[in-house]
């Protein structure tokens, strides 16, 4: 099986200008079970690398487009998101080593600024070294172009309860969760979790009564890709982030990113006020 130290989810750093999903989304009326068909999907699989990030990231993608264009069975390129993570001159650089996984705010970023490229020409060799598979001289402007088309326009977090993840599961068809595992989470499309061992990124596309359906990167068996994680488990003992693609106007964006921050800089303005205050104590006492 996949060693599952090398899955590669990373906590991502908190930001106050995170949007969350509660803030622009409100709950809707929601069926007791969506459970869309995906049997069109196919499956991209990490191997032995700490790419379940990008690889996670391709099959969002993939079932977000199959929405507009339900005829053609979407797939992209993992590698090219690794490429476009990993390489320090790409704009959407993660800053993490090529065998040290990713954050959620970076698959986001890449998915927002740069897009998802076709799974061909850049297919997913996850038996090349490294540095290969993340050689940035092998994209070409065709790639990007392509990439280009397939953007979402922006994303939120944090639904994280089986309520919250009902409701951004079926207003936006699929969810990006960091859970975190241990051994019994392969080798069955019913896993259990005990320990919070391994950080891993996966899909959630569909819910219902007793549990939310999830697309696994990293297990060897295809049998077992497709996943039911059952309601016990979805707590934040083992459920750690979520993210999701949101139709918010960028004025919108704007007002929230910029409230979220203004705490921050009122802080910053005091804390510069009490220097110069005391810089100026300083310099009368001197004089006298």
């Amino acid at each position: 099986m996949q060693d599952p130290t090398k899955l590669g989810a990373v906590e991502r750093p908190k930001d106050s200008r995170d949007i969350l999903l509660g803030s622009v989304q409100a709950p809707v009326s929601i069926p007791a079970s969506f459970l869309p068909d995906v049997s069109w999907l196919v499956r991209n699989y990490q191997g032995e690398t700490a790419f379940c990030g990008e690889h996670a990231a391709t099959h969002f993608q993939a079932i977000l487009e199959h929405l507009n264009t339900p005829t053609v069975a979407q797939r992209y390129s993992p590698r090219y998101g690794a490429i476009k993570l990993k390489s320090p001159s790409s704009p959407v650089y993660d800053g993490y080593a090529i065998d040290a996984g990713t954050t959620m705010t970076a698959i986001f970023k890449w998915l927002k600024q740069v897009g998802a490229d076709d799974y061909e020409p850049l297919e997913n060799d996850v038996t090349l070294p490294l540095a290969t598979y993340c050689d940035p001289t092998v994209i070409t402007p065709a790639m990007d172009t392509d990439a280009a088309n397939q953007k979402i326009t922006t994303y939120a977090f944090d639904a994280l309860t089986f309520a919250d993840l009902q409701q951004a599961i079926y207003q936006n068809k699929a969810v990006i969760l960091l859970i975190k595992c241990d051994d019994g989470f392969w080798g069955t499309s019913t896993p259990t979790f005990t320990q919070a061992l391994y950080g891993h990124f996966i899909v959630a596309y569909g819910y219902d009564e007793t549990g939310i359906w999830i697309i696994d990167s990293a297990e060897p068996n295809n049998e077992f890709a497709l996943k039911h994680i059952a309601t016990e488990y979805i707590n934040p003992s083992f459920f750690f982030e979520s993210g999701t693609a949101v139709d918010v106007p960028t004025s919108v964006q704007q007002v929230i990113q910029n409230s979220a921050i203004i705490p921050t800089q009122k802080t910053a303005l005091i804390s510069q006020i009490i220097a110069d205050i005391s810089e100026a104590v300083s310099l009368i006492q001197k004089e006298i």
